[in-house]
């Protein structure tokens, strides 16, 4: 676990400004602007808290794939937001001409700049599967019922996967490491290949190619002169799934129940064929992943939830899936008036 402590100097105010400075440059790939500019050149200050700001950033950007380097990045760029929000007008009497200059450069930047670094999202539908190829030239395969946003900038790479399940071949570039994020969990690779899928309150990081390090985000981000614990979850090599399970228990405490296990790559890659393959699998599960490819929702009742499922299934064949299920396990299925499927104990 790796400590990384926050800097905390006298001039906090001008220190803001300055990492609101280092924040709206990254996030626009610029390196800098005439309304930048000028805030420096306004007070010898300016230009040492800059400097302070701009160290350390420097420092991370050439040690970019490390894992503690990319959480210290994200620290800054969630402190820094947080200090842009909270400061009000008060807070503007209080910091002055610099603190002011720093709360203009959204207009001094432009409202074309501020849409350009908004992320772009990526959506399938329903029994819907699609590729698409990133501006940086990484392949996303997105599975049915998912949901991806991307933003590549010159700095970083960053992709949250907000539902489903996806598969991403990365672009080689170290100076720009490709981040995942998929809840609390961030996968970070430069240039290999792995697939996550979020499925109920499990979130499944399978390695396909190369390397990976999976870190756990900070659920809270420590104030300026605190320190953040960093935990890295994994490091898997190809071959290798990490499954981590949010429970209850597990969202209220610091760390979240997760494991590596060897798994087999052409399973886990099946989806991509049109093909469901399940090994000694959590009926419910199962039919979470066989609903992402059919409008009937298919339900498990608790008491038939932990039946084990093994077998393999067209993706959108309904039919033959509760067909199979109903002859191999001790379950009836029952149909609701808009088409869904519960699936329930039989009576002994």
């Amino acid at each position: 676990m790796t400590s990384i402590a926050a800097n905390s100097q006298p001039d906090v105010d001008r220190l803001a400004v300055a990492a609101a400075w280092r924040v709206a440059l990254s996030e626009a790939d610029q390196e800098s602007t005439a309304a930048f500019e000028d805030w420096l050149g306004e007070d010898p200050l300016n230009a040492t808290a800059w400097a302070q700001v701009q160290a350390p950033w420097a420092h991370v950007a050439a040690n970019a794939t490390a894992p503690e380097a990319i959480v210290a990045r994200e620290e800054a760029l969630q402190r820094a937001r947080r200090s842009r929000a909270r400061r009000g007008a008060s807070s503007l009497r209080r910091a002055g001409g610099a603190l002011a200059a720093g709360l203009v450069l959204a207009a001094s930047l432009g409202l074309g700049v501020w849409l350009s670094a908004r992320p772009q999202a990526y959506e399938t539908a329903m029994g819907e599967r699609r590729t698409v190829t990133l501006a940086d030239g990484s392949h996303v395969a997105l599975d049915a019922n998912t949901l991806v946003t991307a933003q590549i900038g010159r700095h970083g790479r960053r992709l949250e996967l907000v539902r489903g399940q996806a598969r991403f071949d990365v672009a080689h570039d170290i100076a720009r490491p490709f981040t995942v994020r998929a809840r609390n969990q961030v996968v970070v690779a430069t240039g290999t290949s792995f697939n996550v899928d979020l499925l109920g309150p499990k979130v499944l990081v399978t390695l396909l190619e190369g390397r990976v390090t999976v870190l756990e985000e900070p659920r809270h981000w420590a104030p300026i002169g605190r320190t953040v614990q960093v935990r890295v979850v994994a490091r898997l090599t190809a071959g290798q799934q990490l499954i981590e399970t949010e429970t209850e228990e597990a969202a209220a405490a610091p760390v979240a129940a997760a494991e590596i296990a060897t798994t087999n790559l052409d399973r886990a890659t099946a989806w991509q064929t049109g093909q469901l393959v399940f090994e000694n699998e959590p009926l419910r599960s199962v039919a979470e992943r066989v609903s992402r490819y059919s409008r009937q929702r298919i339900t498990v009742d608790r008491a038939a939830g932990d039946l084990r499922v093994s077998g393999v299934f067209n993706a959108g064949d309904v039919s033959t899936f509760i067909d199979a299920v109903q002859q191999g396990l001790p379950v009836r299925a029952s149909q609701s008036e808009t088409g869904d499927i519960q699936l329930a104990l039989r009576a002994p």
